[in-house]
């Protein structure tokens, strides 16, 4: 077992826990196709923010927390996903159950300029049936699921050509 594994193992086991005993129960997550769930949390600054409000651009939406190893090691990756497609796309890092001063303060460190909404309660991970992290969530300019990139495998590279089917719009792909 690499370093890399042991290290992740309780935040996992932390992350499970956290879900099996909310008071939230996750549903089955969307499928390719369906029309997302509607999101409506606060970012950092307290105000808040819709899915809707992104209707007609591509939108990323990763669930995500500060103490998973596997989320810091995406972030940079979004970031620059941000950075390069300032116009035509979305990226809404969803944090789920964590204090704004923590995320906020991570952020700052991290150089994270795309928005950042708080899950506190997981109600909006258990709609999207949500249940380990990082989950990356691909959202059409329809408003329709185009797919997800499960925990761990977003890559510059996967993101990319995941973002260029979309924009072609080729169907939604896993």
């Amino acid at each position: 077992m690499s370093i890399r594994t042991r290290a992740g193992l309780p935040a996992v086991a932390i992350c499970a826990a956290l879900l099996l005993f909310s008071p939230v129960r996750a549903a089955r997550p969307p499928g390719a196709g369906e029309e997302a769930p509607p999101i409506l949390l606060e970012d950092l600054q307290g105000r808040e923010v819709s899915l809707a409000s992104f209707r007609g651009r591509p939108v990323i939406l990763h669930f995500w927390a500060t103490w998973c190893p596997l989320c810091r090691e995406e972030m940079p990756i979004l970031e620059q996903a941000a950075r390069d497609r300032p116009e035509g796309l979305a990226i809404l890092g969803i944090n789920l159950g964590e204090r704004c001063d923590k995320v906020e303060r991570y952020a700052r460190q991290a150089g994270l300029n795309f928005p950042l909404l708080l899950d506190l309660r997981g109600k909006v991970a258990a709609r999207y049936g949500v249940l380990s992290l990082p989950i990356t969530i691909l959202v059409g300019p329809d408003g329709r699921i185009a797919g997800s990139l499960t925990m761990g495998s977003l890559t510059r590279e996967r993101l990319a050509e995941r973002l260029d089917l979309l924009k072609k719009g080729v169907g939604p792909g896993p």
